[in-house]
């Protein structure tokens, strides 16, 4: 097994890729090239279809949120609920002292 009387390029580029490669003729560099632009541009624009989804999303949960604080925001009174009817003229029950 020490003699080895033919290896196959494509298996020799594919394990040592830093010693040997394939050099590739004019067409199939050019076409790697155009697919390689493609693929760029494809992924350009699902990057873009991303963040404007995204900016979306926040802005929606931006709005969400800003109409639900603008129906909570109420002044607070002292001493009165603001749900209840207010109780003028009721004495306080104490509480009991002790055990």
């Amino acid at each position: 097994m020490s003699c080895v009387t033919a290896v196959e390029g494509e298996w020799l580029a594919e394990l040592g890729p830093m010693f040997f490669s394939i050099k590739e003729s004019y067409e199939s560099a050019l076409k790697r090239r155009q697919r390689e632009r493609a693929d760029a541009l494809k992924m350009e624009q699902e990057m873009k279809n991303k963040e404007a989804e995204e900016e979306r999303e926040k802005k929606e949960i931006q709005a969400r949120t800003d109409s639900t604080i603008s129906r909570r925001s109420e002044y607070a009174t002292p001493g009165r609920q603001s749900s209840a009817t207010p109780k003028f003229g009721r004495k306080k029950k104490r509480g009991r002292l002790g055990f």
